[in-house]
């Protein structure tokens, strides 16, 4: 693991007491929305298209059981092409 995943998963662990809800916060190209969607599968997540139409910006709320959970749909969410994790 490298040591920038290390530190994020030791600031989770440091600021979270799990479980907890959790919010994800992504820019998409909306092109590549249902791909994220399907990722977020489950998870109750608002959607809010630009001016454009060309990206979509997602808010998502989970139930987090440990930091494990949060990295895992970071690091899924990281394959999706275009996409900014905020």
């Amino acid at each position: 693991m490298t040591d920038a995943l290390e530190t994020f998963r030791s600031t989770l662990e440091e600021h979270h007491e799990w479980p907890c809800e959790y919010t994800f916060k992504f820019i998409v190209p909306s092109q590549s929305l249902g791909e994220l969607k399907s990722l977020l599968e489950g998870i109750a997540h608002s959607e809010k298209e630009s001016k454009t139409g060309k990206y979509t910006s997602v808010t998502a709320t989970a139930t987090a059981d440990g930091s494990d959970f949060v990295m895992n749909i970071y690091h899924k969410a990281a394959t999706i092409e275009g996409l900014i994790s905020l």
